[in-house]
């Protein structure tokens, strides 16, 4: 299933699609069907502008960020953990000892505040190679390892809800020591435009875990706190990539809502 879910992720993004219409306008025209070839040239242009116009992050990122509302670390609740799913950080190498932060770090940084606000006893980060590039940024901003219980066998967000779940549930199997276990609660730290999906994932394959979303990297929301320019309707190339991220996470949503059970 996870690769089936890659194959599906890699076909179903903006530029693939727009290349597809291309392509397919081309031959069209090939075969001399002039209206139809022209027609889709012109739609794989508008479409491909579409996806590369800030002003398109500003509008979807906006309402997949808008229905997460900022809450300081401070006035978080009280959980049982912190859970950090991955994405944000990329591993270290030997070529360069220190962890690579990437746009979505704000997720680490989050997590910290929350274990530094006392608001949970353990974070866990959780995806694959957390370790190497996780691990060193919480360390660097206070958190001990011995707070630190990485989960690093996730490769996406259902793994990410599974296998925190069963690791959770051991945990407190091993600390109830036949006194019977109860619901973990849990703070759900992602990016704010991933955290619909996220908790989605939680709820249907972690559900005995009680989740609290702990939203942060809020960049779309920031966008849109800006003035608008000329600018935010003329193509660019990162946000070509970032909106790809945000039409994934459309997909992805619908998918496992509709088709996934």
């Amino acid at each position: 299933m996870y690769l089936l879910n890659k194959i599906v992720g890699g076909l179903l993004n903006p530029l693939v699609i727009g290349l597809a219409l291309a392509i397919v306008g081309g031959l069209c025209l090939w075969r001399n069907w002039r209206k139809t070839g022209f027609g889709l040239l012109i739609g794989s242009v508008a479409w491909c502008w579409f996806w590369s116009m800030p002003i398109t992050y500003r509008w979807l990122g906006g309402l997949l960020e808008g229905e997460w509302p900022v809450v300081k670390a401070e006035d978080a609740p009280v959980a049982d953990a912190i859970v950090l799913l991955g994405g944000g950080m990329g591993s270290n190498t030997n070529v360069y000892p220190y962890a690579e932060m990437w746009s979505a770090a704000d997720r680490v940084w989050h997590a910290a505040r929350l274990y530094k606000a006392g608001k949970a006893p353990i974070v866990i980060p959780s995806g694959v190679c957390e370790r190497e590039s996780t691990l060193p940024l919480l360390l660097d901003l206070g958190v001990p390892e011995s707070a630190v219980v990485i989960e690093d066998k996730a490769r996406n967000t259902e793994e990410n809800a599974k296998f925190v779940e069963r690791l959770l549930k051991e945990r407190t199997h091993a600390e109830a020591q036949g006194h019977g276990e109860e619901e973990n609660k849990v703070l759900l730290v992602t990016s704010a435009w991933h955290m619909r999906r996220s908790v989605l994932m939680y709820k249907r394959y972690a559900p005995s875990l009680e989740i609290i979303p702990a939203a942060a990297d809020y960049e779309a929301t920031v966008h849109a706190g800006r003035p608008f320019l000329l600018k935010d309707i003329w193509p660019d190339a990162f946000m070509l990539s970032a909106n790809s991220y945000l039409f994934k996470e459309e997909i992805g949503y619908w998918g496992y809502r509709l088709l996934r059970r």
